[in-house]
């Protein structure tokens, strides 16, 4: 994610910059259509540069009291933490699925975290079920395939 985020920047910088020089190379603009090009391009670039760089640095998981916050740069959702049904911890990726009602969301934590956020939820909501899964293993010590093409 953080490639993607680094190619997203380098590619909106290298938009403002190739807009940029278009406006100062061009004396005449031929046009309504040319002369929009430019100046939406680098305000797409400047857009692009904003978003990822919000998620990049305000995307966070939060306990606030009552509520189980999400935050993903703008996009913040709240869910009452009474709400929270289930928590299930994969135990192959380390993945925190957190059940509320129908809706889930599944969390990329630090492995040593996820003690303690199950730990802060289940203090606020001890009704919350926890479960973790384990990979099924075959007689041989190897892992199982996922499906076989014929």
């Amino acid at each position: 994610m953080i490639i993607l985020s680094i190619l997203a920047l380098l590619l909106s910088v290298a938009g403002i910059a190739v807009s940029t020089n278009r406006i100062l190379q061009e004396g005449e603009i031929d046009g309504f259509i040319a002369a929009l090009r430019s100046p939406l391009l680098i305000l797409v670039s400047v857009a692009c540069i904003v978003i990822v760089l919000s998620i990049l640095i305000k995307s966070q998981y939060v306990i606030d009291g009552k509520d189980y916050i999400i935050q993903f740069g703008f996009i913040k959702s709240r869910f009452p933490i009474k709400d929270i049904t289930a928590l299930v911890l994969d135990s192959d990726t380390k993945k925190l699925t957190v059940y509320i009602g129908e809706q889930y969301s599944v969390l990329s934590l630090n492995a040593e975290w996820n003690d303690a956020f199950i730990k802060a939820l289940r203090e606020i909501n001890p009704n919350i079920d926890f479960s973790f899964t384990l990979a099924e293993q075959n007689s041989n010590n190897e892992k199982p395939d996922k499906k076989k093409k014929k």
